[in-house]
């Protein structure tokens, strides 16, 4: 070996040599030129030869892709995966007058799922088949319902917290083998305030009917259809609604509040 083609590091610094490519196009002319000077190649020698130049062609668009896809700047030191860039900033495609806003990590904690499950919403409270029993049988109950002459339709009136649902808990603790109060918590159940809303707000919103069976002083039996209506001026409507369909009205007036202003317009609608 030359030690004058060569520096100290070993790299080669001598005159330019031929490349393997030059080499391959000069020996495929020779080849081409054949044995009896410039004889026509066969049509094998010409298939194999284009067969050969194309796998060269692929070998090298595989070395330029592999180079593409090596983790090596221009300058030739190692880029990081981190720190390569994939796509264009934000900046880069909107311009410097588009404000906008990249969240480089997701905030949305573990425990809330991406997409929400679809929400039932509930606006009644329910009752369980079978958690209140009445003191007389069904047939009976029908029977009342066939007779005209026993059925009173009768409206409990009043003003707002004067105790008409809370009489109408007592009526259904009379009539159904069932407790209105709540021994822990000391509230009565509210048993007409079926809505959602109505029980968190402790307040009436819909006139509520129930059909009871109540004996009057000869013990003889009534159908009754008691509806309790709210008693706040802005549910007025449910009331007279309820008037209208009643035979009779229960006025409940608070014995310490005493009658309110509310309870004369009432009365006209009697």
């Amino acid at each position: 070996m030359d030690d004058a083609l060569y520096d100290e590091f070993g790299n080669y610094i001598g005159p330019e040599l031929d490349s393997d490519e030059q080499e391959e196009e000069d020996s495929e002319a020779e080849e081409s030129g054949g044995e009896d000077g410039g004889a026509e190649e066969t049509e094998e020698e010409a298939e194999e030869r284009e067969a050969r130049r194309h796998a060269d062609g692929m070998n090298k668009n595989l070395s330029l892709i592999a180079e593409e896809e090596m983790d090596v700047d221009t300058t030739g030191s190692v880029v990081l995966a981190e720190d390569r860039k994939y796509y264009p900033t934000a900046m880069e495609v909107y311009g410097e007058s588009v404000e906008t806003l990249v969240m480089d990590e997701d905030a949305q904690p573990l425990e809330q799922p991406i997409i929400k499950p679809v929400k039932a919403k509930k606006f009644e409270v329910g009752f369980k088949e079978g958690s209140m029993n009445s003191n007389v049988s069904t047939d009976f109950l029908l029977a009342l319902m066939s007779n005209p002459v026993l059925v009173r339709n009768v409206a409990l009136v009043g003003h707002l917290h004067h105790g008409k649902t809370l009489f109408m808990d007592m009526l259904v603790e009379q009539t159904h083998e069932m407790k209105t109060l709540d021994p822990n918590s000391e509230k009565h159940l509210r048993y007409t305030d079926t809505r959602i809303d109505e029980q968190e707000r402790q307040i009436s919103i819909k006139a509520m009917p129930m059909s009871l069976v109540l004996e009057d002083s000869n013990k003889k039996s009534f159908l009754c259809n008691i509806m309790d209506t709210p008693g706040h001026v802005n549910f007025s409507d449910e009331m007279t609604a309820a008037l209208r369909l009643a035979d009779g009205a229960v006025l409940v007036v608070d014995a310490v509040e005493g009658v309110m202003v509310f309870i004369p317009s009432l009365l006209l609608q009697l």
